[in-house]
């Protein structure tokens, strides 16, 4: 995809951030989200996702676990799994239906690794 139409299609500016999780739907996978913002997120996951798939989706984040809804966007093999290891897949999900206190929380999250970063140029 075109990665200027990527980035203006996207409601929120995405923040590179890795977090644990676990995706659940059919099966639980654990996910590692490499960016996130306050409508979506890009995780690794060890196996393929359909496209529209609906799950459900657990972060692990500093002051707590956080769970919402998501949608499967898109998904790609990811080009840095290792020679010899099951391959991974990145997946963009979008958040669904993100409850006002789980956004708030999320915002505070990402705007003070914003802050960190800035005060920080070094911690990228």
């Amino acid at each position: 995809m075109d990665n200027a139409r990527d980035v203006s299609r996207r409601r929120s500016p995405r923040l590179a951030l890795r977090v644990p999780g676990q995706l659940t739907g059919r099966a639980a996978r654990d996910v590692t989200v490499i960016d996130l913002s306050l409508s979506g997120c890009l995780a690794r996951c060890p196996s393929s996702l359909d496209t529209g798939a609906i799950l459900d989706l657990r972060l692990e984040l500093p002051d707590g676990p956080l769970g919402v809804k998501v949608r499967v966007t898109e998904a790609s093999l990811d080009g840095e799994s290792q020679p010899g290891e099951a391959p991974f897949y990145l997946t963009g999900l979008q958040f669904l239906g993100l409850p006002a206190k789980d956004a708030v929380r999320l915002r505070g999250l990402l705007d003070a690794e914003r802050r960190r970063r800035s005060a920080d140029p070094s911690a990228h």
